[in-house]
């Protein structure tokens, strides 16, 4: 929370992106909202369902990506709400890869100390 990020709109509908990227996204679930998840899964790739170390549900525990999807995870799985949650985005949602994340302006302001 209060990083900002230098996205770049070049890998707009996932092109080139690959796996273990930081992309921008709408989540499908709600369109009027942008996501900021990794990418772990591109077309015909293997994933797991549930993160290691947790309880498998009642059903498979992998699923294959479908051509046209990416499978996105958050970097804090105990709390983050992605494909785990809502399936596998298209990827005509990705709206950018973020090439680098920058100091809240306040640091700045504040000679690069953080500040609540």
């Amino acid at each position: 929370m209060g990083q900002w990020v230098l996205v770049s709109m070049r890998y707009r509908h996932g092109r080139d992106v690959r796996v273990g990227d930081l992309v921008t996204y709408d989540i499908p679930i709600s369109r009027d909202w942008c996501g900021l998840k990794r990418v772990v899964g591109m077309p015909g790739d293997y994933v797991a369902l549930h993160p290691p170390g947790t309880a498998p549900g009642p059903k498979d525990d992998m699923i294959q990506v479908p051509a046209g999807h990416c499978w996105l995870v958050g970097d804090n799985l105990t709390v983050s709400r992605d494909s785990r949650d809502f399936g596998p985005v298209p990827l005509a949602l990705v709206k950018g890869k973020v090439l680098a994340t920058l100091f809240p302006f306040k640091w700045i302001q504040s000679g690069l100390k953080k500040v609540e």
